[in-house]
């Protein structure tokens, strides 16, 4: 239990956020934004680079796109929650 209090604190204190979208105006907007709020974030325009994304390094945020040009964005929420239980994503549609 400790564990998971410890895992869910440490992400809370991170600030790193992976944005999976393929409109690369708005990511880069978002990318920006965020930057100067202080998170550190890697873009990724699709399912699979996404995926890859995470699996080399899972981020405590993320931000995914549900349309993408090589398939769904909840299989990139997915992988998330495999990799990091104690991480926080927002679906956009």
């Amino acid at each position: 239990m400790n564990d998971a209090l410890n895992a869910a604190s440490e992400a809370v204190g991170e600030k790193s956020l992976l944005i999976v979208d393929d409109d690369r105006p708005f990511s880069t907007r978002l990318a920006r934004a965020m930057e100067g709020r202080g998170y550190a974030v890697r873009v990724a325009e699709s399912v699979a680079d996404g995926l890859a994304a995470i699996d080399a390094q899972a981020p405590a945020y993320a931000v995914i796109d549900m349309r993408l040009g090589d398939g769904n964005g909840l299989d990139v929420i997915t992988r998330l929650n495999e990799r990091r239980p104690d991480a926080r994503g927002v679906i956009l549609t």
